[in-house]
């Protein structure tokens, strides 16, 4: 009964971590895009949402997500768990490396383009649609499949519109 309640705190925190990631990087783009400065309202609503909200839930998913490991550890084994685990590390270099931008950003040094923000932005909603999609298909017999072509329409999408956002300034 315990693992059940770890999992909905687990799915509720790592939904709350990609959304972070997702509207934090999109209030920056949009403060890029109309070329304010770092101390405007967007930035510290960004920062705050950031603080407050993304980094405790990275870190409530991280040690929700542990204890679950712990009491189910044949999961390991199974290659949807390894996958997922690598997805993980590479998001949380995301987030870091979004977090050193951030902090950049808050104390006004040179902020990147809106272009490198809209690409962040596709690298979360890439995040977010593969976590869905892992966490609902894993138990299907062809998961990797579903998963994937999710993965990639989404980022096919994401970099399209990107780029058009790019060629419109």
């Amino acid at each position: 009964m315990t693992y059940y309640y770890l999992k909905t705190l687990h799915l509720i925190f790592v939904l709350i971590w990609t959304f972070g990631l997702m509207y934090a990087t999109s209030l920056f783009w949009l403060n890029a895009k109309m070329g304010h400065a770092a101390s405007t309202t967007l930035t510290k609503t960004a920062l705050n949402f950031w603080r407050y909200a993304t980094w405790p839930a990275m870190i409530l998913g991280m040690v929700s997500g542990m204890i679950m490991l712990h009491l189910r550890l044949f999961h390991l084994a199974d290659v949807w768990m390894q996958v997922k685990l690598v997805v993980v590390i590479l998001m949380v270099a995301f987030h870091i490396k979004c977090h050193v931008l951030f902090v950049a950003t808050s104390k006004g040094q040179k902020q990147p383009s809106s272009f490198y923000w809209s690409k962040a932005l596709v690298f979360s909603a890439v995040f977010a649609v593969f976590f869905l999609f892992l966490m609902e298909l894993k138990d299907s017999f062809k998961w990797e499949f579903g998963t994937v072509i999710a993965v990639m329409c989404t980022a096919i999408v994401g970099y399209a519109l990107a780029r058009r956002g790019q060629k419109n300034n």
